[in-house]
């Protein structure tokens, strides 16, 4: 019985597409498509199962492994870069890490003569541009370490 059903589908195919386009008709064929482009059909060269977790796990891995170098990397050399900071007479230096730590502070003669509310303004302002000058350095690391780790478009994140 379903040998008959199916070789009446196969005429009643047949005869609907010598109707309508007989170019295209398979005379009742089955085609089957394959999807190679998305997944790599699993041959060589091919992507394989995209859903394989232990190969996500994998590769998860060895992203978070780079990440972890990359960071430590920028954070070294952040600690070792040192930026001068002055006031307005330049009379008063201010060393600040890369990480915003001081290191040191000048202070020459002529800053201490001008009193102590004036000295005081003086550390200050150089305090305030050794600083910008650190986190303007900072921000330029952190966006090479985005960029380093094909993040796309790291203004987006602030940086």
């Amino acid at each position: 019985m379903a040998l008959s059903l199916r070789s009446s589908a196969t005429s009643m195919c047949q005869q609907t597409c010598r109707a309508a386009k007989p170019s295209f008709c398979k005379a009742g064929r089955r085609s089957v498509v394959q999807v190679k482009a998305l997944f790599g059909g699993g041959g060589a060269g091919g992507g394989g199962n995209p859903f394989d977790m232990k190969n996500l796990m994998e590769s998860v891995k060895k992203a978070q492994g780079m990440v972890q170098q990359e960071t430590a990397r920028v954070q070294q050399e952040l600690a070792s870069t040192e930026f001068e900071g002055y006031d307005e007479d330049e009379t008063v230096r201010v060393l600040m890490s890369g990480n915003q730590e001081p290191k040191s502070v000048d202070i020459t003669q002529a800053a201490i003569d001008s009193g102590p509310e004036e000295l005081s303004k003086r550390v200050t302002a150089a305090m305030r541009d050794s600083h910008s000058k650190s986190v303007a350095g900072m921000k330029e690391k952190m966006k090479e370490l985005a960029k380093n780790l094909g993040i796309p478009n790291p203004g987006a994140l602030n940086m």
